[in-house]
């Protein structure tokens, strides 16, 4: 039998049809009664054996999918969701007016390659860890097709091996580059960028971690924040050195209550971008090839230099590469504090008051 649904996003209705020893079948109406009377019309074309099941696939092509899948929400279970949409841009923009019946393993590959081999409009090549993601996205979404819509039988995606990737990037700033950083950052125009290197540098948190902290999660009198959105979904605490405490109390005091979060932009709500400010702040300083996410990995090196093991890193940073990292949730943001007060002292110790 039929299931007329109101959709989520109010745009619409839903059909579902389930009929036993045949797929399930779907599709979305802007008015209840044009889903009603698909749903009928369907449902006695297959009692009398008349309705084309592989036709039905046919007629679905990519540009369609990419649509549901936006309309449906399925994009707002992705914690990238901006990455995710430039990926199926491009694959939209490579299997638009395919039917999805047509988009085999043996076409994924050779595009794959293409993708590889193609520079981008920077003329710059992708690294194989770019293209994976590319496929990965693809992926999730042509196995949306197949489980959520049985639009295709299969996902073709899935029989692609994943590319070999090179090693990860290890760059680490000495003590004299943190400094000439740390004293570079003071003289940006943006109010925040020294704090948020500090955080950074002191804790291994993300930088994207960093920017969406709330002034709610931060405990002042126990000397920790709390961070809620994370990359792998996992919340973790924080420790927050003496220093980082001090300028984040200077932030607190030239606060706008009305906005909740610690970096706030000053002309509108939501999260601000420090990209120019860092770039800025690295030309100063005189640093050459240093990303942001280059201060986790400085962090993580300078802690384990001073004892911390590769399980109390993972608690500090919310990395989950060891099997047994479960089993030890138990473990207080307590445990890593001494790390993160450690680096402190030695990387602010080439700064004169």
């Amino acid at each position: 039998m039929a299931s007329i649904y109101k959709r989520k996003d109010g745009k619409g209705w839903r059909a579902v049809i389930r009929m036993k020893g045949h797929p399930t079948l779907c599709d979305h109406f802007e008015r209840k009664q044009e889903a009603e009377d698909w749903a009928q019309e369907v449902e006695r074309q297959i009692k009398l054996g008349q309705y084309k099941f592989d036709q039905h696939k046919k007629l679905h092509t990519f540009n369609e999918l990419t649509d549901r899948y936006s309309l449906d929400g399925a994009l707002e279970h992705h914690r990238s969701a901006h990455d995710t949409q430039r990926h199926l841009a491009y694959w939209q923009s490579r299997f638009g007016a395919y039917a999805l019946v047509h988009i085999t393993s043996e076409l994924l590959s050779k595009e794959r390659r293409l993708l590889l081999e193609t520079p981008t409009a920077k003329g710059q090549k992708r690294t194989p860890a770019t293209v994976n993601r590319y496929v990965a996205s693809l992926s999730a979404l042509l196995s949306y097709a197949n489980q959520n819509l049985n639009w295709i039988s299969e996902n073709p995606a899935l029989r692609l091996k994943k590319l070999k990737e090179g090693p990860g990037r290890d760059r680490v700033l000495t003590e004299e580059e943190i400094t000439r950083l740390l004293k570079a950052s003071k003289k940006s125009q943006s109010p925040y960028l020294y704090c948020v290197i500090l955080i950074s540098l002191t804790t291994g948190a993300r930088q994207g971690e960093i920017l969406n902290l709330e002034w709610r999660h931060v405990d002042f009198a126990n000397k920790i924040a709390f961070i809620k959105e994370t990359k792998n979904g996992s919340p973790r605490s924080i420790a927050l050195a003496a220093p980082v405490v001090e300028e984040l109390q200077k932030l607190y005091k030239d606060r706008n209550p009305q906005k909740p979060l610690v970096f706030a932009s000053k002309t509108a709500f939501g999260r601000i971008d420090i990209k120019k400010a860092w770039q800025q702040a690295l030309k100063r300083a005189n640093i050459t090839d240093c990303r942001a996410h280059d201060m986790r990995h400085t962090f993580c090196t300078y802690a384990a230099a001073k004892g911390a093991s590769n399980l109390q890193l993972q608690t500090a940073t919310g990395h989950k590469t060891l099997s047994m990292l479960l089993q030890y949730t138990h473990m207080d943001v307590a445990v890593t504090k001494q790390f993160s007060d450690q680096v402190s002292d030695q990387i602010l110790k080439g700064e004169s008051p």
